[in-house]
């Protein structure tokens, strides 16, 4: 048996911690001398650190796990590890094992905070989108109420005129209109909003009927998408609407 076969199996266990007194202190003796031996004791620590990371990152080559391995199973050729030596290997590799043990609890638990956190961005728009949902319905509520007070300044002396803002945005047919000042229809009748389009025939764009004080909404009509509009009108037609005006326009409006 060669000298570096001798030692071949103790810097398996010298790698692993698991030699102690005489016989860690040969084996360190011996690697002063042979720089063999110590290029082989640095494979096997490499190997061994590739293993003890590897449940927390990727896997390591092959031929290290099966270098390390390969090493380790000779040593029961050399007859029965001492007690003593048994209980050095265990310790070693139950240190080994709480190493990786603690490398994985630490990537849980920065993967853990990660989530946490992009749950409490998520909260805090989903919270800040409710709250601008909720502000929304409450304008339309407001603007579309039957007991909401309008009120209208004009110059002194001078009658309030009935008045109306039609809002449009042709990309998504949407319409928010506001009257004031309007004066009572007759029975069975209502105020019918057209749209005028730059062509074509007046689109009805909304019944409505004022309140007590004049003042009427329209809030998101039934309107095709992308239909631009010259201006929008006002006309007197019965309750059930009509599909186009019958009566002579009394309100007109143009763009701006």
């Amino acid at each position: 048996m060669s000298v570096h076969e001798q030692f071949a199996d103790d810097l398996s266990l010298y790698a692993l911690g698991a030699l102690q007194g005489e016989e860690r202190r040969t084996v360190e003796k011996h690697l002063e001398e042979c720089s063999a031996c110590r290029q082989e004791l640095e494979k096997l620590q490499g190997d061994l650190a590739l293993l003890a990371f590897s449940a927390s990152g990727p896997m390591p080559p092959a031929r290290s796990r099966e270098r390390l391995m390969a090493a380790i199973a000779k040593e029961p050729r050399r007859g029965q590890l001492r007690p003593r030596a048994r209980v050095a290997w265990w310790n070693a590799l139950a240190w080994t094992a709480a190493l990786a043990a603690i490398v994985i609890a630490a990537w849980f638990g920065h993967q853990n905070s990660d989530l946490r956190q992009r749950l409490a961005d998520l909260d805090r728009r989903s919270s800040k989108q409710e709250q601008q949902l909720t502000e929304a319905k409450q304008l339309l509520s407001t603007l579309s109420s039957p007991d909401a007070e309008h009120f209208t300044l004009v110059a002194g002396k001078n009658p309030p005129q009935p008045q109306g803002k039609a809002i449009y945005v042709r990309n998504s047919g949407t319409l928010v209109f506001l009257a004031s000042n309007l004066a009572a229809v007759p029975a069975q009748k209502a105020y019918e909003l057209w749209l005028i389009p730059t062509s074509g025939a007046p689109i009805p764009a909304g019944l409505f009927k004022p309140n007590a004080r004049g003042a009427a909404a329209v809030i998101r009509p039934p309107l095709p998408t992308g239909v631009e509009a010259k201006t929008f009108a006002i006309t007197i037609e019965p309750e059930a609407g009509s599909s186009a005006p019958t009566s002579q326009i009394i309100m007109l409006g143009s763009g701006g």
